[in-house]
């Protein structure tokens, strides 16, 4: 059976190269493992940030400086589940409706089950249902996406302990729950979770702070968000035993001092990132060079192999974002079958945390900039000297900017740390993308009010020109 391209794996990067494909009238074979979507739907992306959205809304409930206050309310775990699994089923059917519309015209077929390369241009697949066969095609894309990371000797059951994959299933809400890690995904849970009644979040760290690779600004007032929210932190510490007695779970906690904390809890979560899911396809035995860390060695998506893609989590440019792992599988698409017109770009690579406060950020912060040895300028304005912002009843929230040392400078990267930040950073993006320099930030006509004035305002306070100066706000 001879194709164009097939590809192995159906999440979002596997998804996204099947519908370019489809753009260029190719005939296309999608092997996907379980269920299409991936990471991207279930246990990541969209049902992590429907439960996030209900936490907020929920959270709304017990503001008390907004002329109301609560004091009788209903909770269902099993609702809010519902909500959760009705949000990723509806973005799975619009993928599978697609891939049937696509399937009837005969240009594209999915199976379910895995592959293994037998030579460059040769996978045998292996369905889930049925008997093994041998495919042939001009070119592949991996796609195979990623897992959750756990800890060695640590049995994760999938209710008491648990990782990110698990929280859809999840039957009871905890009352003490632990979080090993404190990346972007401990992070979010522990802002999920915190906002429920009568949840208490650990959070152990082995780094100095949480979100070790953001700017300590932006660490500290999550942090400062979250113990607000019965989130307590261990950081500079390390899990030293950890074991489940019946309905608890007891563990061990060395914190930087030396000291051994003996702590319990209802529920475990590990988060200390993913790994990618590069075995059992046969990649080395056609010479596709894998990193020891298991990501596939690539060079603008093409591995070693010429024939041979990569996209996603499984690229050694590994953001693990779905916005990255798209485009990554449209640019393998379109490079396959010579439709590329610029080289794929990172540096204006925009994304967002859901946390307590929303965390958004474009290109560079003030460590990275440091370390790829950039002179550079840095500029913070709070969302309280915008209009929208007071309008907002926002605290703690701010925009920072970091350029070049220039008079006037181009724009090097973006944090906006706040209600909507992901609205704001989109902008930036763009002058990043077209190299636009400070200057055209400060003269773009915005709406009124809106947040968007205030990345604005904090490019005119970067240049001394601000409308409210901030200089004369301090506390």
């Amino acid at each position: 059976m001879q194709y164009d391209l097939v590809i192995i794996g159906g999440g979002a990067a596997g998804f996204a190269g099947a519908m370019r494909a489809m753009d260029l009238g190719k005939k296309v074979l999608l092997i996907e493992k379980s269920r299409i979507g991936g990471a991207a739907l279930s246990g990541g992306a969209l049902s992590s940030k429907t439960w996030w959205e209900l936490a907020k809304d929920f959270d709304k409930l017990f503001l008390t400086d907004r002329g109301y206050k609560v004091s009788a309310f209903e909770f269902s775990l099993g609702e809010l589940r519902r909500i959760v699994e009705q949000a990723v089923e509806e973005r799975r059917q619009q993928m599978l409706r697609q891939i049937h519309i696509y399937q009837e015209q005969g240009r594209l077929q999915l199976i379910y089950g895995t592959a293994r390369f037998l030579t460059p241009h040769c996978v045998e697949v292996l369905p889930n249902n049925g008997e093994s066969f041998h495919v042939e095609a001009d070119y592949f894309l991996l796609a195979t996406g990623s897992r959750p990371r756990t800890l060695p000797n640590l049995p994760i059951d999938g209710q008491k302990v648990f990782t990110s994959d698990h929280i859809d299933a999840l039957e009871e809400l905890p009352s003490e729950l632990l979080i090993v890690g404190s990346g972007v995904i401990g992070c979010e849970f522990a802002s999920i979770f915190s906002t429920f009644p009568k949840v208490r979040v650990t959070m152990v760290e082995k780094a100095e702070r949480i979100l070790p690779y953001e700017d300590p600004d932006i660490s500290s007032v999550v942090m400062q968000n979250l113990s607000e929210c019965n989130v307590r932190f261990f950081t500079q510490s390390q899990i030293k035993s950890l074991r489940r007695d019946g309905d608890i779970i007891s563990y061990e906690v060395e914190d930087a001092n030396g000291k051994v904390h003996q702590e319990i809890a209802s529920h475990a979560l590990i988060a200390i990132g993913r790994i990618p899911n590069s075995e059992n396809l046969g990649l080395e035995k056609i010479g596709v060079a894998v990193e020891p860390t298991g990501q596939v060695r690539s060079d603008q998506t093409q591995t070693t192999v010429p024939n041979i893609f990569v996209a996603g989590d499984l690229d050694t440019y590994r953001a693990g974002f779905v916005n990255v792992a798209e485009q990554e599988a449209r640019y393998a698409v379109e490079r396959m079958f010579g439709r590329v017109k610029r080289p794929l770009e990172y540096d204006h690579l925009s994304w967002i945390m859901f946390l307590r406060p929303e965390v958004a950020g474009v290109g560079l912060n003030e460590q990275s900039a440091r370390s790829q040895g950039y002179a550079y300028r840095v500029v913070r304005y709070n969302y309280d000297l915008t209009a929208r912002g007071i309008a907002m009843r926002t605290k703690r929230s701010f925009f920072k900017l970091i350029t070049t040392d220039e008079p006037d400078p181009y724009i090097l990267g973006c944090r906006a740390v706040g209600p909507q930040a992901s609205s704001i950073i989109g902008l930036v993006a763009m002058m990043i993308r077209f190299s636009r320099r400070v200057s055209d930030l400060c003269t773009i006509l915005q709406p009124h009010p809106a947040l968007t004035e205030g990345i604005q305002e904090c490019a005119r306070a970067l240049l001394g020109e601000a409308i409210i100066k901030p200089e004369l706000h301090t506390e």
